[in-house]
């Protein structure tokens, strides 16, 4: 339901380059964080504070041979750093639900590649340890498996499958047990869950063979976004003055 919310508001980017569209909503994200800690702090007190860390800080490194000294001076550098954080923590909790929604969106549509028609890829059904024999799969039409039974080797049994774009429901089956997988086949920037979860006495869960999405160099999205908002808000405080 919260996907289906997001992809009203950011469905837009979904047709961008995977980069552009983390660095959008990395920027509009920062924008907010600067913007919450600017007007929900006292700016005045918030930069008092900065500015006595910082002379705490100058200080405790002219007294490195002399630790007794130094010792004191972290305390109080410590004190008023506790003093920091709790001035900063109504913004940070103003933000913090609608961020984790944020990654939450992001995460169902850039951690991995799609599936695309024709391409083949594997589904492994993961077993309870100590369970043995076949797992059975029954795929519906447009839907191909190879095989249409997998001994179980190491708790796994190991699927190849293929088929035309579209929305599928793939069942499968062992010792009296079936669960049901859904697999999204599609041009589109969207996927299935990668991996399902399950709680039965035969299947532990269900992992289908999306590749990751790497977005810059080889880091994936949220490596970049982190990249990305720890320069943006970086640069928006100093040009906002935001302490």
């Amino acid at each position: 339901m919260l996907i289906q919310f997001f992809d009203v508001i950011f469905g837009f980017l979904l047709d961008w380059h995977p980069l552009a569209a983390i660095l959008l909503v990395s920027a509009v994200v920062s924008i907010v964080i600067v913007l919450s800690y600017k007007f929900f702090t006292d700016q005045g007190e918030m930069k008092r504070l900065k500015d006595e860390l910082a002379r705490f800080q100058k200080r405790m490194k002219e007294l490195r041979e002399h630790p007794e000294k130094m010792m004191e001076l972290q305390k109080k550098a410590m004190a008023v750093n506790m003093q920091y954080m709790a001035k900063s923590m109504k913004p940070t909790l103003v933000t913090f639900i609608p961020i984790l929604l944020v990654f939450g969106w992001m995460n169902a549509h850039f951690a991995f590649e799609p599936l695309s028609p024709g391409e083949r890829f594997a589904l492994s059904a993961v077993v309870q340890k100590g369970v043995s024999g076949n797992v059975s799969i029954v795929v519906p039409d447009g839907l191909r498996a190879s095989p249409s039974s997998a001994a179980i080797v190491d708790s796994k049994a190991v699927f190849e499958l293929s088929g035309e774009g579209g929305k599928y429901l793939v069942t499968l089956a062992s010792n009296g047990e079936e669960v049901d997988k859904e697999v999204i086949i599609t041009t589109e920037r969207k996927y299935s869950d990668v991996v399902q979860q399950y709680k039965g006495k035969v299947f532990s869960r269900v992992e289908l063979g999306n590749q990751k999405l790497l977005v810059l160099w080889k880091i994936g999205w949220l490596g970049t976004y982190i990249i990305a908002a720890i320069v943006l808000s970086s640069g928006l405080r100093k040009v906002l003055k935001v302490y």
